[in-house]
């Protein structure tokens, strides 16, 4: 079956909004995320991310990665210790 212009935009544009289940507090919620690239959820609508924004991403990111970094070993660590006591091996 042919979809209509017009029917095959609503389509494509209600495609491009995907629920994902997150749990806050304890509780799962359902969040609304963009699946197309420089745009985000805000009520249920798509929005694109402004470049200010997307530049203050960027920075916060970069900083973020940093401080990750210096305590994955120790993360590493913690984790394959937690796995031999788990299975035993």
């Amino acid at each position: 079956m042919a979809l209509s212009f017009s029917e095959y935009l609503d389509e494509s544009l209600d495609e491009a909004i995907k629920r994902t289940v997150v749990v806050r507090d304890g509780k799962r919620k359902i969040k609304y995320v963009s699946d197309r690239p420089g745009y985000t959820v805000k009520d249920k609508k798509e929005i694109k991310i402004s470049a200010g924004d997307a530049i203050k991403m960027s920075i916060r990111n970069k900083k973020s990665a940093r401080k990750r970094a210096g305590k994955a070993a120790m993360s590493n660590t913690k984790r394959a210790r937690s796995m031999q006591k788990r299975t035993g091996l």
